[in-house]
Protein backbone atom coordinates (compact mmCIF):
# COMPACT_ATOMS: atom_id res chain seq x y z
CA UNK A 1 0.00 0.00 0.00
CA UNK A 2 1.57 3.20 -0.96
CA UNK A 3 2.73 5.51 1.76
CA UNK A 4 0.92 8.87 1.83
CA UNK A 5 0.73 12.27 3.64
CA UNK A 6 -0.26 13.01 7.01
CA UNK A 7 -0.32 16.21 9.13
CA UNK A 8 -0.93 15.36 12.75
CA UNK A 9 -0.48 12.36 14.99
CA UNK A 10 -2.18 13.12 18.49
CA UNK A 11 -4.23 16.22 18.93
CA UNK A 12 -2.24 19.29 18.76
CA UNK A 13 1.00 17.41 17.79
CA UNK A 14 1.92 20.05 14.49
CA UNK A 15 4.59 18.07 12.42
CA UNK A 16 6.26 20.42 10.21
CA UNK A 17 9.73 22.46 9.46
CA UNK A 18 9.58 25.93 10.23
CA UNK A 19 12.45 28.30 10.47
CA UNK A 20 12.56 31.73 12.02
CA UNK A 21 14.48 34.79 12.45
CA UNK A 22 14.39 37.32 15.45
CA UNK A 23 16.51 40.72 15.75
CA UNK A 24 16.07 40.74 19.36
CA UNK A 25 16.39 38.78 22.66
CA UNK A 26 12.98 38.95 24.23
CA UNK A 27 11.40 37.83 20.31
CA UNK A 28 13.53 35.05 20.38
CA UNK A 29 12.49 33.20 23.27
CA UNK A 30 8.70 33.78 22.09
CA UNK A 31 10.09 32.16 18.65
CA UNK A 32 10.02 28.24 20.55
CA UNK A 33 6.76 27.08 19.74
CA UNK A 34 4.93 25.79 22.81
CA UNK A 35 8.11 26.87 25.11
CA UNK A 36 7.91 29.20 27.66
CA UNK A 37 11.20 30.92 28.12
CA UNK A 38 12.94 34.07 29.35
CA UNK A 39 15.96 35.05 27.91
CA UNK A 40 18.19 37.81 28.98
CA UNK A 41 20.99 39.10 26.58
CA UNK A 42 24.22 39.76 28.33
CA UNK A 43 27.02 40.80 25.85
CA UNK A 44 26.94 43.85 23.99
CA UNK A 45 25.78 44.15 20.45
CA UNK A 46 22.75 43.98 17.87
CA UNK A 47 21.47 40.36 18.31
CA UNK A 48 20.89 37.92 15.63
CA UNK A 49 18.81 34.83 16.18
CA UNK A 50 17.68 32.07 13.92
CA UNK A 51 15.68 28.95 14.75
CA UNK A 52 15.06 25.85 12.78
CA UNK A 53 12.54 23.87 14.85
CA UNK A 54 11.61 20.47 13.32
CA UNK A 55 8.51 18.30 14.83
CA UNK A 56 7.24 15.07 14.90
CA UNK A 57 4.29 14.75 17.68
CA UNK A 58 6.19 14.00 20.64
CA UNK A 59 9.91 14.77 19.29
CA UNK A 60 11.29 18.14 18.15
CA UNK A 61 14.24 18.96 17.05
CA UNK A 62 15.47 22.76 17.12
CA UNK A 63 18.57 24.00 15.57
CA UNK A 64 19.95 27.24 17.61
CA UNK A 65 22.28 30.15 16.07
CA UNK A 66 22.70 33.34 18.21
CA UNK A 67 24.87 36.01 17.89
CA UNK A 68 25.04 37.38 21.74
CA UNK A 69 25.60 35.82 24.99
CA UNK A 70 22.39 35.23 26.72
CA UNK A 71 20.70 33.86 30.29
CA UNK A 72 18.33 31.55 29.47
CA UNK A 73 16.00 29.37 31.54
CA UNK A 74 12.24 28.34 31.93
CA UNK A 75 10.15 25.36 30.28
CA UNK A 76 9.82 23.23 27.59
CA UNK A 77 6.10 21.19 26.97
CA UNK A 78 4.99 19.12 29.96
CA UNK A 79 6.49 15.73 30.68
CA UNK A 80 9.87 16.22 27.82
CA UNK A 81 13.15 15.76 27.85
CA UNK A 82 15.60 18.27 26.35
CA UNK A 83 19.14 17.52 25.11
CA UNK A 84 21.53 20.14 23.97
CA UNK A 85 23.80 19.33 21.69
CA UNK A 86 26.31 22.74 20.89
CA UNK A 87 27.91 22.46 17.09
CA UNK A 88 29.67 25.17 17.47
CA UNK A 89 30.65 27.70 20.13
CA UNK A 90 33.10 30.55 20.89
CA UNK A 91 33.65 30.27 24.61
CA UNK A 92 32.29 27.78 27.29
CA UNK A 93 28.95 28.19 28.50
CA UNK A 94 27.99 27.98 32.48
CA UNK A 95 25.43 26.22 34.05
CA UNK A 96 24.54 26.01 37.97
CA UNK A 97 28.07 27.85 38.55
CA UNK A 98 29.75 25.34 36.54
CA UNK A 99 31.42 25.73 33.15
CA UNK A 100 30.13 23.18 30.52
CA UNK A 101 33.24 21.89 28.12
CA UNK A 102 33.06 22.30 24.42
CA UNK A 103 31.06 20.00 23.06
CA UNK A 104 29.80 18.04 26.05
CA UNK A 105 25.61 17.22 25.97
CA UNK A 106 23.04 18.68 28.41
CA UNK A 107 20.43 16.64 29.81
CA UNK A 108 17.34 18.44 31.34
CA UNK A 109 13.90 18.17 32.60
CA UNK A 110 11.75 19.98 30.14
CA UNK A 111 9.67 20.92 32.83
CA UNK A 112 11.96 23.23 34.17
CA UNK A 113 15.04 24.41 32.57
CA UNK A 114 17.70 26.14 35.02
CA UNK A 115 19.56 29.55 34.55
CA UNK A 116 21.82 28.67 31.22
CA UNK A 117 24.09 31.43 30.67
CA UNK A 118 25.33 30.53 26.83
CA UNK A 119 28.52 31.18 24.90
CA UNK A 120 28.66 34.70 22.78
CA UNK A 121 28.39 32.51 19.52
CA UNK A 122 26.70 29.41 19.46
CA UNK A 123 25.29 27.60 17.21
CA UNK A 124 23.23 24.43 18.89
CA UNK A 125 20.74 21.64 18.59
CA UNK A 126 18.61 20.66 21.26
CA UNK A 127 15.86 17.53 21.28
CA UNK A 128 13.43 17.26 22.63
CA UNK A 129 11.02 14.43 23.37
CA UNK A 130 7.98 13.35 25.60
CA UNK A 131 9.57 11.35 28.29
CA UNK A 132 7.37 8.46 28.40
CA UNK A 133 7.78 8.02 24.17
CA UNK A 134 11.66 8.23 24.68
CA UNK A 135 11.33 5.73 27.36
CA UNK A 136 9.24 3.58 25.40
CA UNK A 137 11.09 3.26 22.21
CA UNK A 138 14.56 2.82 24.23
CA UNK A 139 12.93 -0.13 25.87
CA UNK A 140 12.23 -1.16 22.17
CA UNK A 141 15.63 -1.35 21.07
CA UNK A 142 16.70 -3.64 24.15
CA UNK A 143 17.94 -0.05 25.57
CA UNK A 144 17.38 -1.32 29.25
CA UNK A 145 19.44 0.54 31.07
CA UNK A 146 18.87 3.90 28.91
CA UNK A 147 15.45 3.41 29.17
CA UNK A 148 15.32 3.22 33.18
CA UNK A 149 17.42 6.53 33.49
CA UNK A 150 15.14 8.52 31.63
CA UNK A 151 12.00 6.88 33.33
CA UNK A 152 13.44 7.62 36.98
CA UNK A 153 15.65 11.16 36.50
CA UNK A 154 13.30 13.82 37.12
CA UNK A 155 13.69 17.01 37.60
CA UNK A 156 17.50 16.80 37.14
CA UNK A 157 20.46 17.75 34.97
CA UNK A 158 23.34 15.59 33.52
CA UNK A 159 26.39 16.16 31.45
CA UNK A 160 27.59 13.80 29.27
CA UNK A 161 31.32 13.78 27.91
CA UNK A 162 31.19 11.06 25.84
CA UNK A 163 34.39 10.26 23.24
CA UNK A 164 35.65 13.10 20.80
CA UNK A 165 34.37 10.71 17.97
CA UNK A 166 31.63 9.87 19.24
CA UNK A 167 30.16 13.42 19.73
CA UNK A 168 31.96 14.58 16.26
CA UNK A 169 29.44 11.35 15.01
CA UNK A 170 26.23 12.87 16.75
CA UNK A 171 26.85 16.47 15.58
CA UNK A 172 27.41 16.10 11.61
CA UNK A 173 24.25 13.46 11.93
CA UNK A 174 21.76 16.35 13.49
CA UNK A 175 23.68 18.92 11.41
CA UNK A 176 22.82 16.94 8.05
CA UNK A 177 19.03 16.52 9.02
CA UNK A 178 18.59 20.61 10.00
CA UNK A 179 19.99 21.49 6.79
CA UNK A 180 17.61 19.60 4.90
CA UNK A 181 14.97 22.34 4.83
CA UNK A 182 12.21 22.73 2.50
CA UNK A 183 13.27 18.58 1.12
CA UNK A 184 12.55 17.95 4.79
CA UNK A 185 9.38 19.56 5.40
CA UNK A 186 8.16 17.60 2.14
CA UNK A 187 9.47 14.66 3.33
CA UNK A 188 8.08 14.29 6.91
CA UNK A 189 4.59 14.70 5.56
CA UNK A 190 5.04 10.95 4.70
CA UNK A 191 4.17 8.48 8.05
CA UNK A 192 7.54 6.24 6.93
CA UNK A 193 9.63 9.36 6.90
CA UNK A 194 8.48 10.34 10.29
CA UNK A 195 9.46 7.33 11.44
CA UNK A 196 12.60 6.58 9.88
CA UNK A 197 13.34 10.13 11.53
CA UNK A 198 12.18 9.68 14.34
CA UNK A 199 14.39 6.07 14.50
CA UNK A 200 17.30 8.13 13.72
CA UNK A 201 17.12 10.38 16.08
CA UNK A 202 16.38 8.15 19.23
CA UNK A 203 19.16 5.96 17.95
CA UNK A 204 21.45 8.74 18.10
CA UNK A 205 20.02 9.48 21.55
CA UNK A 206 20.62 5.86 23.03
CA UNK A 207 24.32 6.40 22.06
CA UNK A 208 24.66 9.28 24.53
CA UNK A 209 22.77 7.45 27.44
CA UNK A 210 24.30 4.21 27.30
CA UNK A 211 27.96 5.96 27.75
CA UNK A 212 29.25 6.23 31.27
CA UNK A 213 30.93 9.15 30.58
CA UNK A 214 28.11 11.63 32.66
CA UNK A 215 28.19 13.58 35.38
CA UNK A 216 25.44 15.16 37.44
CA UNK A 217 24.89 19.01 37.17
CA UNK A 218 22.13 19.63 39.30
CA UNK A 219 23.91 20.89 42.56
CA UNK A 220 24.21 25.02 42.34
CA UNK A 221 27.32 26.02 43.58
CA UNK A 222 27.99 28.45 46.45
CA UNK A 223 28.60 31.02 44.30
CA UNK A 224 26.04 30.53 42.07
CA UNK A 225 23.32 30.17 45.49
CA UNK A 226 24.68 33.76 46.04
CA UNK A 227 24.69 35.50 42.37
CA UNK A 228 20.50 33.99 42.51
CA UNK A 229 19.86 35.57 45.81
CA UNK A 230 21.25 38.68 44.57
CA UNK A 231 19.14 38.95 41.99
CA UNK A 232 16.13 37.85 43.09
CA UNK A 233 16.34 40.98 45.79
CA UNK A 234 17.35 43.20 42.96
CA UNK A 235 14.09 42.29 41.16
CA UNK A 236 11.90 42.72 44.08
CA UNK A 237 13.49 46.15 45.18
CA UNK A 238 13.07 47.83 41.24
CA UNK A 239 11.91 50.67 42.63
CA UNK A 240 14.61 51.09 44.93
CA UNK A 241 17.36 50.01 43.06
CA UNK A 242 20.29 48.52 46.03
CA UNK A 243 23.87 49.58 45.69
CA UNK A 244 26.80 47.12 45.78
CA UNK A 245 26.82 47.54 49.81
CA UNK A 246 23.60 47.12 50.03
CA UNK A 247 23.95 43.38 48.11
CA UNK A 248 26.75 42.56 50.55
CA UNK A 249 24.68 43.27 53.48
CA UNK A 250 21.85 41.56 52.05
CA UNK A 251 23.80 37.92 51.32
CA UNK A 252 26.48 38.78 54.32
CA UNK A 253 29.92 38.58 52.14
CA UNK A 254 32.74 40.96 51.48
CA UNK A 255 33.04 43.04 48.18
CA UNK A 256 35.52 41.09 47.37
CA UNK A 257 33.91 37.98 47.41
CA UNK A 258 30.87 39.18 46.11
CA UNK A 259 33.15 39.63 43.08
CA UNK A 260 34.52 36.69 42.73
CA UNK A 261 31.10 34.85 43.59
CA UNK A 262 30.05 36.65 39.60
CA UNK A 263 32.73 36.01 38.59
CA UNK A 264 33.17 32.05 39.56
CA UNK A 265 29.56 31.84 38.12
CA UNK A 266 29.34 33.64 35.36
CA UNK A 267 32.51 35.37 34.11
CA UNK A 268 30.99 38.86 34.97
CA UNK A 269 31.39 41.26 37.68
CA UNK A 270 28.64 42.82 39.87
CA UNK A 271 28.33 45.86 38.13
CA UNK A 272 28.15 44.08 34.90
CA UNK A 273 25.49 42.11 36.06
CA UNK A 274 23.12 44.64 37.99
CA UNK A 275 23.24 46.74 34.62
CA UNK A 276 22.55 43.78 32.16
CA UNK A 277 19.61 42.98 34.40
CA UNK A 278 17.90 46.33 35.06
CA UNK A 279 17.93 47.22 31.21
CA UNK A 280 16.85 44.03 30.11
CA UNK A 281 14.25 44.44 32.41
CA UNK A 282 13.87 47.75 30.66
CA UNK A 283 13.68 46.24 27.07
CA UNK A 284 11.24 43.67 28.20
CA UNK A 285 9.18 46.70 29.09
CA UNK A 286 9.78 48.83 26.58
CA UNK A 287 8.50 45.97 24.76
CA UNK A 288 5.43 45.10 26.12
CA UNK A 289 3.71 48.99 26.29
CA UNK A 290 4.82 48.75 22.71
CA UNK A 291 3.26 45.61 21.87
CA UNK A 292 -0.19 46.30 24.07
CA UNK A 293 -0.55 49.86 22.04
CA UNK A 294 -0.36 51.72 25.33
CA UNK A 295 1.87 55.19 25.62
CA UNK A 296 5.47 54.14 26.03
CA UNK A 297 7.53 57.04 28.48
CA UNK A 298 11.12 55.65 27.87
CA UNK A 299 12.51 57.83 30.77
CA UNK A 300 9.68 56.68 33.18
CA UNK A 301 10.51 52.83 32.41
CA UNK A 302 14.24 54.05 32.72
CA UNK A 303 13.68 56.24 36.05
CA UNK A 304 11.70 52.54 37.61
CA UNK A 305 14.27 50.83 36.68
CA UNK A 306 17.13 52.80 38.85
CA UNK A 307 18.52 55.22 35.44
CA UNK A 308 18.33 58.47 36.40
CA UNK A 309 20.91 59.82 34.19
CA UNK A 310 19.48 59.81 30.76
CA UNK A 311 22.21 59.94 28.33
CA UNK A 312 24.29 57.65 30.30
CA UNK A 313 21.10 55.30 30.18
CA UNK A 314 20.77 55.33 26.62
CA UNK A 315 24.00 54.87 25.91
CA UNK A 316 24.50 51.84 27.85
CA UNK A 317 21.10 50.66 26.35
CA UNK A 318 22.52 50.80 22.81
CA UNK A 319 26.00 49.42 23.59
CA UNK A 320 24.26 46.35 25.09
CA UNK A 321 21.62 45.88 22.31
CA UNK A 322 22.75 47.37 19.49
CA UNK A 323 20.26 50.38 19.32
CA UNK A 324 18.39 53.25 21.08
CA UNK A 325 15.54 52.46 23.18
CA UNK A 326 13.32 54.69 20.88
CA UNK A 327 14.61 52.45 17.77
CA UNK A 328 13.01 49.29 19.94
CA UNK A 329 9.99 50.91 20.55
CA UNK A 330 9.24 51.82 16.79
CA UNK A 331 10.66 48.20 15.92
CA UNK A 332 7.96 46.83 17.89
CA UNK A 333 5.16 49.04 17.04
CA UNK A 334 5.95 48.80 13.32
CA UNK A 335 5.70 45.05 13.44
CA UNK A 336 2.08 45.67 15.53
CA UNK A 337 0.94 47.13 12.44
Amino acid sequence: MADVPVCKTEPGSVIGVTVVESVDAVDHAGRFHGWDLRIDQVSSGRFAGRLVMIRLGSLEIIRETISQALIKQGSAWPDSLVFSLPLAASNEAHFNGRPLAFPNVLLSDGADLPPLLTPTQLDVVSIAIVRSRLTSLLETLGERRAADFVASRRQQNHCFSGSPGGLSTLQHGFREICDQGDRLQRAIGFARAQESLEDTVVDALADILSENAWRDVNGVTAQKRIVDRIKEYVIAHADDPPSIADLCRHVGVSRRTLQGCFRDALGLTPLQYLRMLRLNAVCRELRALAAAGQPVSIGDVAARWGFWHWSRFTENYRQLFGELPSHTVRRVLSASV
